[in-house]
């Protein structure tokens, strides 16, 4: 009788182990209309202030998807109540041109013009100052 419970629960627990759903597919995964065209990574550390800050972009069409990750503890503000360490915006250079600063991690590039271009990304304090560290990098639209 042991057995017989045992090779139910064991046959029991096999059916509903083949009963999931079907998980979907991280949208980078399922068709649409743009390629990508490229993802990369790079990092920048800097000893003196002990931050570290990590780009991934994404090309589709006439946009660059971009992401900045800043570790350790840093924050992105939209206020610029005075320099602290730890908080601040990205500025965004395309071909040596101030593109435009952004306030969160991730944004977008658009309407980025046909040909190759050289991108720096700058880290900035909420006074619009520099902490020095900066992401350069070439995409081709």
């Amino acid at each position: 009788m042991k057995k017989m419970a045992i090779l139910f629960i064991c046959l029991f627990t096999l059916v509903l182990g083949g009963c999931k759903e079907e998980q979907q597919k991280p949208e980078s995964e399922v068709g649409s209309n743009g390629e990508v065209m490229e993802v990369l990574s790079h990092s920048t550390l800097t000893k003196q202030n002990a931050l570290s800050m990590t780009v991934h972009h994404q090309i589709k069409g006439t946009n660059i998807y971009m992401e900045c990750i800043v570790t350790p503890n840093f924050h992105f503000q939209s206020t610029a109540s005075g320099k602290k360490h730890g908080e601040g915006q990205v500025a965004v250079y395309l071909d040596n041109k101030r593109w435009e600063t952004f306030t969160s991690g991730a944004f977008i590039l658009k309407g980025v013009p046909q040909g190759r271009h050289e991108i720096k990304v700058k880290l900035l304090h909420n006074d619009r100052s520099e902490y020095g560290i900066e992401e350069g990098f070439q995409v081709e639209i």
